[in-house]
Parts: C-alpha cells; sequence; structure tokens
C-alpha cells in the first residue's frame, strides 16, 4: 500500500536525531488492518488505561494530534477535539482536574478522510513524568460503544472487541517528520456548553428543504450567517457509503467527506467555522444540525 509506505519511510530517520522528542516515548500509531480500503474514509476509537497513585494536585497536561481528526475523552468526559496541520504545534490541554487516584482511561476518538492516519498523545505531570503515551500497548475499536469510552466495562472483559495497534515510530517518522508542543490550554468549552447557539431540527424546521429525489440528501438553511462548531444528530448505523458535507456561505461551499463512526450518534467538526446553510448526504437518519459556540 502506498499510502503505508510512505508513511514508514521517514523511520530510519529517527537514527540520526540526538535530542529526544518533546513528546518523550509517545510513538504514532493507527489502527491495525482496521478494514477500510486504501482512500476511503475511516474512524477508529483507541483506548487505554493507565494507574496513578494519586491524583495530581499541580498541572496535568494532555498533548494529543491526529491526521486528519481527533476528539478525547478522559475518563468518560468528552473534553477536547482538533486536526492536524502540518508544521504547526500539537494541542495541548490542562486536564488535572480529570485524572483520579487509581485507574484512567483515556480513549481518542480519530477520523481520516483517506484511511491512513496517525495518532500522537500523552499525558505528562507536573514532575515530567508521563504515565501514559501513544504506543504498542494501546487497543482499538470500529464501533462506538459510550459504555467501553466511559470506563464501565473492562478493557480486559472487552478485549475480543479490541485489536492491537498498528505502530508507526516516534517523532520525526513518516510524513509527520518533527513534532513541537503548543500551549496549555483549558479543555474546550464547546463541550460543557448547555444548550446550542443555534438549532435547525431537521424532522419538523420551517424552510427546511430536502433536494428533490434525494432523500438521504438534505439541505438546511439556518436563515442568517452563524459561527461556531457544526454539530450532527442522527440515527446511528453501521451500513457503509458515500457521505458528504458540503459548509456554505454566501453560496460558496467546502465539500469534503464525512467520516462517521460506526454506532456512534452524533457529528462534530474539528474546528469552528462561519455559514449559512449545511448540505449532509448519505445520512437518510439526519435528525437535527447545530452550530454550538
Amino acid at each position: 500500500m502506498l499510502a503505508v509506505a510512505l508513511l514508514a519511510m521517514g523511520l530510519a530517520q529517527s537514527g540520526c536525531v540526538s535530542a529526544p522528542p518533546p513528546t518523550g516515548a509517545a510513538e504514532w500509531i493507527w489502527a491495525d488492518g482496521g478494514g477500510a480500503e486504501p482512500g476511503v474514509p475511516a474512524s477508529y476509537v483507541l483506548l487505554r488505561d493507565f494507574e496513578l497513585p494519586a491524583a495530581p494536585e499541580a498541572a496535568a497536561r494532555l498533548f494529543v494530534v491526529a491526521d486528519r481528526e481527533y476528539a478525547v475523552h478522559l475518563n468518560g468526559h468528552q473534553m477536547a477535539r482538533g486536526a492536524y496541520r502540518r508544521g504547526e504545534p500539537i494541542d495541548e490541554f490542562q486536564v488535572a482536574h480529570l485524572l483520579r487516584e487509581g485507574s484512567n482511561r483515556l480513549t481518542i476518538e480519530a477520523r481520516a478522510p483517506h484511511g491512513d492516519g496517525g495518532v500522537l498523545a500523552g499525558v505528562e505531570l507536573d514532575d515530567g513524568s508521563m504515565p501514559v503515551v501513544t504506543d504498542g500497548e494501546w487497543r482499538f475499536t470500529e464501533a462506538w460503544d459510550p459504555r467501553l469510552v466511559k470506563g464501565e466495562i473492562a478493557l480486559a472483559d472487552a478485549a475480543p472487541t479490541l485489536r492491537p495497534v498498528r505502530v508507526w515510530g516516534r517523532p520525526p517518522v513518516g510524513r509527520w517528520g518533527r513534532v513541537s508542543r503548543g500551549e496549555l490550554r483549558k479543555p474546550d468549552q464547546i463541550w460543557r456548553s448547555a444548550v446550542a447557539w443555534r438549532i435547525v431540527r431537521v424532522t419538523a424546521s420551517p424552510g427546511l428543504e430536502i433536494e428533490p429525489g434525494m432523500r438521504s440528501s438534505h439541505r438546511v438553511d439556518f436563515g442568517r450567517e452563524v459561527a461556531g462548531v457544526l454539530e450532527l444528530d442522527f440515527r446511528p448505523s453501521t451500513t457503509k457509503g458515500h457521505r458528504e458535507l458540503r459548509i456554505c456561505l454566501a453560496g460558496d461551499c467546502e465539500r469534503r467527506s464525512l467520516v462517521l463512526t460506526p454506532g456512534r450518534p452524533a457529528w462534530r467538526d474539528a474546528d469552528p467555522r462561519s455559514f449559512d446553510t449545511v448540505i449532509v448526504s448519505g445520512v437518510p437518519g439526519l435528525r437535527a444540525v447545530r452550530a454550538r459556540r
């Protein structure tokens, strides 16, 4: 597979680097033989449990990046999302308030429009130690299970549905090269917002247009320009097929593949945007479209 070969090409470069990467022992990982065809959009849930002797009293940082997009859950709290941008520092969040004594679970939902990708992440405590980083001990699944994300199911009990990850290696490796750490941020406020700023319910909203002859294509008009993170709610489905999203402002539309995680009844964009119209294709069970800020 050409994409896999390109990812692996940088492995030989690692021996030329004397200084350790700022992400410590963290390695780029991805789903191993996840069933996605080359060039076909894919989404995976990657998980790892780790132990802490005590809840941190000082700062604790989560650094994370995924090629192409990610959403992070820590101990069941949906706390951050983002996207890979070549040459930019990776995201970094304050997570001390979400960590606890004993077992902790870090979950990363990763989406890639072309099938192949990578995830690099870890938690760093105030003393510089990293109790968890992405490595070969992680496991992945293709299906969304909220009980697994929340830690209600032990990974040992879920073992039949989990598979080992593929390890690409430590930075610099493959197409990602060297990495740098970003500025510390608070967990994204969007996840704590109880009410969406602007919402269109697909089943009953006035002015909603469904394109003629396209029962699974929905054109949602917000009526004016809105700015925020786009969210879709729909009936979860395990069926595969072409799904597309067009985000439009004043008639100018950005067209992209819509990558959904099987079993997950929601999709959230990785970045805030400005738009007035959204066209969703290939999702017949679409229930609502939101702009959340």
